[in-house]
Protein backbone atom coordinates (compact mmCIF):
# COMPACT_ATOMS: atom_id res chain seq x y z
CA UNK A 1 0.00 0.00 0.00
CA UNK A 2 1.10 3.66 -0.91
CA UNK A 3 -0.43 6.53 1.12
CA UNK A 4 -0.34 10.08 -0.42
CA UNK A 5 -0.53 12.99 2.26
CA UNK A 6 -1.53 15.62 0.63
CA UNK A 7 -0.86 19.16 2.61
CA UNK A 8 -2.00 22.67 1.34
CA UNK A 9 0.33 25.21 2.04
CA UNK A 10 -0.16 27.64 5.05
CA UNK A 11 -1.98 31.13 4.74
CA UNK A 12 -0.31 33.30 2.83
CA UNK A 13 -1.08 37.21 2.18
CA UNK A 14 -2.36 36.73 -1.19
CA UNK A 15 -4.87 34.35 0.30
CA UNK A 16 -5.84 36.94 2.82
CA UNK A 17 -6.36 39.64 0.36
CA UNK A 18 -8.06 37.32 -2.10
CA UNK A 19 -5.32 37.29 -4.89
CA UNK A 20 -4.59 35.00 -7.65
CA UNK A 21 -0.89 33.31 -6.80
CA UNK A 22 -0.63 30.74 -8.82
CA UNK A 23 3.14 31.24 -9.89
CA UNK A 24 4.25 33.85 -8.64
CA UNK A 25 5.45 33.67 -5.06
CA UNK A 26 3.40 34.88 -2.05
CA UNK A 27 5.08 35.50 1.56
CA UNK A 28 3.40 33.32 4.17
CA UNK A 29 1.12 35.61 7.08
CA UNK A 30 1.29 35.48 10.43
CA UNK A 31 -1.45 33.57 10.32
CA UNK A 32 0.11 30.72 7.97
CA UNK A 33 3.30 30.25 10.32
CA UNK A 34 1.19 30.08 13.66
CA UNK A 35 -0.39 26.91 11.07
CA UNK A 36 2.82 25.39 10.35
CA UNK A 37 3.47 24.84 13.97
CA UNK A 38 0.49 22.96 14.20
CA UNK A 39 0.74 21.14 11.28
CA UNK A 40 3.91 19.55 12.08
CA UNK A 41 2.57 18.40 15.68
CA UNK A 42 -0.21 16.59 13.81
CA UNK A 43 1.98 14.89 11.15
CA UNK A 44 4.47 13.55 14.22
CA UNK A 45 2.73 10.24 14.16
CA UNK A 46 2.83 9.94 10.47
CA UNK A 47 5.33 7.65 8.73
CA UNK A 48 7.20 9.62 6.20
CA UNK A 49 9.64 8.14 3.50
CA UNK A 50 9.16 10.90 1.06
CA UNK A 51 8.82 14.91 0.70
CA UNK A 52 7.24 16.60 -2.41
CA UNK A 53 6.76 20.14 -2.62
CA UNK A 54 6.50 22.77 -5.51
CA UNK A 55 9.02 25.47 -6.52
CA UNK A 56 6.91 28.03 -4.61
CA UNK A 57 8.35 29.23 -1.59
CA UNK A 58 5.56 29.05 0.55
CA UNK A 59 4.98 25.13 0.02
CA UNK A 60 9.04 24.44 0.86
CA UNK A 61 8.28 26.84 4.01
CA UNK A 62 5.31 24.88 5.44
CA UNK A 63 7.05 21.72 5.35
CA UNK A 64 10.98 22.40 6.30
CA UNK A 65 10.73 21.75 9.63
CA UNK A 66 9.37 18.45 9.00
CA UNK A 67 11.93 18.12 6.23
CA UNK A 68 14.57 19.02 9.01
CA UNK A 69 13.40 16.55 11.64
CA UNK A 70 13.24 13.34 9.68
CA UNK A 71 16.30 13.88 8.03
CA UNK A 72 14.43 13.56 4.28
CA UNK A 73 15.03 16.09 1.83
CA UNK A 74 12.77 18.43 -0.04
CA UNK A 75 12.06 17.17 -3.62
CA UNK A 76 10.76 19.96 -5.55
CA UNK A 77 8.20 19.61 -8.77
CA UNK A 78 7.30 21.87 -11.02
CA UNK A 79 4.86 20.28 -12.40
CA UNK A 80 3.09 20.27 -9.00
CA UNK A 81 2.61 24.17 -9.02
CA UNK A 82 -0.86 25.59 -9.11
CA UNK A 83 -2.76 26.96 -11.97
CA UNK A 84 -0.86 29.66 -13.92
CA UNK A 85 -2.89 32.98 -13.78
CA UNK A 86 -0.57 33.98 -16.53
CA UNK A 87 -1.19 37.91 -16.73
CA UNK A 88 -3.84 38.03 -13.96
CA UNK A 89 -0.92 36.91 -10.77
CA UNK A 90 -1.16 39.11 -8.12
CA UNK A 91 -5.03 40.35 -9.17
CA UNK A 92 -8.12 39.25 -7.66
CA UNK A 93 -11.75 38.93 -9.43
CA UNK A 94 -13.05 42.30 -8.81
CA UNK A 95 -10.46 43.93 -10.45
CA UNK A 96 -10.68 41.29 -13.33
CA UNK A 97 -14.49 42.08 -13.61
CA UNK A 98 -14.14 46.03 -13.10
CA UNK A 99 -10.83 46.06 -16.10
CA UNK A 100 -11.03 42.98 -18.26
CA UNK A 101 -14.76 42.57 -18.56
CA UNK A 102 -14.99 40.59 -21.56
CA UNK A 103 -11.96 38.03 -20.51
CA UNK A 104 -13.87 38.10 -17.04
CA UNK A 105 -17.25 36.90 -19.18
CA UNK A 106 -14.86 34.35 -20.65
CA UNK A 107 -13.67 33.03 -17.62
CA UNK A 108 -17.05 32.53 -16.15
CA UNK A 109 -19.09 30.94 -19.67
CA UNK A 110 -15.90 28.53 -20.69
CA UNK A 111 -15.00 27.30 -16.82
CA UNK A 112 -12.66 24.72 -17.52
CA UNK A 113 -11.86 25.43 -20.46
CA UNK A 114 -10.74 28.97 -20.05
CA UNK A 115 -7.08 29.57 -20.33
CA UNK A 116 -6.23 32.80 -18.29
CA UNK A 117 -3.86 35.32 -20.57
CA UNK A 118 -0.67 33.74 -21.09
CA UNK A 119 -1.28 31.22 -18.49
CA UNK A 120 -3.43 28.03 -18.29
CA UNK A 121 -6.48 26.79 -18.35
CA UNK A 122 -7.72 24.34 -15.38
CA UNK A 123 -7.56 21.17 -18.20
CA UNK A 124 -3.58 22.33 -18.76
CA UNK A 125 -3.00 22.32 -14.96
CA UNK A 126 -4.96 19.00 -14.34
CA UNK A 127 -2.97 16.80 -17.52
CA UNK A 128 0.54 18.16 -15.53
CA UNK A 129 -0.25 17.59 -12.56
CA UNK A 130 -1.92 14.20 -13.65
CA UNK A 131 1.33 13.04 -15.44
CA UNK A 132 3.20 14.07 -12.62
CA UNK A 133 1.50 12.25 -9.70
CA UNK A 134 1.67 8.99 -11.90
CA UNK A 135 5.17 9.47 -11.88
CA UNK A 136 5.70 9.93 -7.92
CA UNK A 137 3.88 7.28 -7.43
CA UNK A 138 5.38 4.84 -9.51
CA UNK A 139 8.71 6.09 -7.81
CA UNK A 140 7.45 5.18 -4.30
CA UNK A 141 5.53 1.93 -4.09
CA UNK A 142 4.27 1.04 -0.79
CA UNK A 143 5.61 4.40 0.72
CA UNK A 144 3.94 7.41 2.96
CA UNK A 145 4.51 10.52 0.27
CA UNK A 146 4.19 13.98 1.78
CA UNK A 147 3.03 16.08 -0.74
CA UNK A 148 2.85 19.96 0.10
CA UNK A 149 1.51 21.96 -2.98
CA UNK A 150 -2.07 24.29 -3.70
CA UNK A 151 -5.29 24.00 -3.21
CA UNK A 152 -6.01 23.46 -7.06
CA UNK A 153 -3.17 20.76 -7.37
CA UNK A 154 -4.39 19.15 -4.72
CA UNK A 155 -7.80 19.16 -5.96
CA UNK A 156 -6.41 18.02 -9.49
CA UNK A 157 -4.80 15.04 -8.08
CA UNK A 158 -7.87 14.02 -5.64
CA UNK A 159 -10.09 14.35 -8.60
CA UNK A 160 -7.39 12.34 -11.01
CA UNK A 161 -7.27 9.62 -8.54
CA UNK A 162 -10.92 8.70 -7.74
CA UNK A 163 -12.38 9.86 -11.12
CA UNK A 164 -9.84 10.12 -13.63
CA UNK A 165 -11.43 13.34 -14.74
CA UNK A 166 -10.97 16.91 -14.42
CA UNK A 167 -14.83 17.31 -13.71
CA UNK A 168 -15.07 16.84 -10.10
CA UNK A 169 -12.58 19.86 -9.36
CA UNK A 170 -14.54 22.00 -7.50
CA UNK A 171 -16.09 18.95 -5.64
CA UNK A 172 -13.36 19.13 -3.06
CA UNK A 173 -12.88 22.48 -0.85
CA UNK A 174 -8.91 22.07 0.39
CA UNK A 175 -8.13 24.83 3.51
CA UNK A 176 -4.66 26.24 3.76
CA UNK A 177 -2.89 23.74 6.11
CA UNK A 178 -5.11 21.30 5.51
CA UNK A 179 -4.55 17.62 5.46
CA UNK A 180 -6.20 15.10 2.31
CA UNK A 181 -4.77 11.39 2.87
CA UNK A 182 -5.11 8.84 -0.11
CA UNK A 183 -4.29 5.18 0.44
CA UNK A 184 -3.76 3.43 -2.79
CA UNK A 185 -3.89 0.18 -2.42
CA UNK A 186 -3.61 -2.85 -5.48
CA UNK A 187 -4.37 0.17 -7.67
CA UNK A 188 -7.06 1.25 -5.62
CA UNK A 189 -7.18 4.83 -4.35
CA UNK A 190 -9.22 5.38 -1.41
CA UNK A 191 -9.93 8.47 0.73
CA UNK A 192 -8.99 8.05 4.71
CA UNK A 193 -8.87 11.95 5.12
CA UNK A 194 -10.50 14.72 3.10
CA UNK A 195 -9.70 18.81 4.21
CA UNK A 196 -8.53 17.73 7.71
CA UNK A 197 -8.13 20.81 9.37
CA UNK A 198 -8.97 19.73 13.08
CA UNK A 199 -5.18 20.14 14.21
CA UNK A 200 -5.36 24.31 13.38
CA UNK A 201 -8.52 25.06 16.18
Amino acid sequence: MSRLILVRHATTNDNIDGNLSGHIDSELSDLGKLQIAKLNEFLEKEKIDSIYTTTSTRTKQTVLEISKSRGINIIEKENLKEISFGDFEGFNFDIIQKNYPEEFEKLISQGFNYRYPNGESLIDSYNRVREEIDKIISCNKDKTILICSHAGTIRNIISYLIGKTYEFHWNFKINNASVSIIDIVDGFPVIQTLNNTSHLT
